[in-house]
């Protein structure tokens, strides 16, 4: 795993984790200071569809909440299987942050929390699938039961 190296820099250690990269070389992938401002989800898919490497985006149900409006969100459960890099409630409750989950465990780029966490103990808001999308993972009923209301 790939540690954080400022308060701002989760996605960045979580998308080098993720795709095997140093910190330099995935720094280098983000705008100009992202480790000190932060990166978003969507700078993650831009900086995979820039790689070439296919990949989705996808929100959760507290998405929603968290925004304050409704909208069309997906199952956390879809993430079962599927490598991604998460955006989460941060443990205070205040902030979003950026883990690795590895399709069974979310891997958490802050020094201060080296075990792994479990589905269960995370507030998922939204997921960039890296290396499988839930098409691909349609032989576990990942791909149905990604959408809210709809039974594998």
């Amino acid at each position: 795993m790939i540690r954080q190296r400022t308060p701002f820099d989760c996605g960045i250690a979580s998308f080098a984790t993720a795709l095997q990269l140093t910190y330099e070389q995935t720094l280098h992938l983000f705008a100009p200071q992202a480790d000190l401002v932060g990166t978003t989800a969507i700078d993650t898919a831009n900086a995979l569809t820039q790689l070439g490497i296919p990949n989705q985006y996808v929100t959760f149900p507290e998405f929603y909440t968290q925004i304050g409006r409704p909208g069309n969100p997906c199952n956390p459960e879809i993430v079962r299987g599927c490598p991604a890099i998460l955006t989460i409630l941060s443990r205070s409750g205040y902030g979003l942050h950026a883990v690795y989950w590895d399709g069974h465990q979310a891997h958490d780029p802050d020094p201060r929390y080296p075990e792994p966490r479990a589905l269960e103990s995370l507030i998922l808001l939204e997921a960039v699938f890296v290396s499988k999308t839930p098409a691909l993972c349609a032989k576990s009923g990942a791909l149905l039961q990604g959408f809210e209301g709809v039974s594998a």
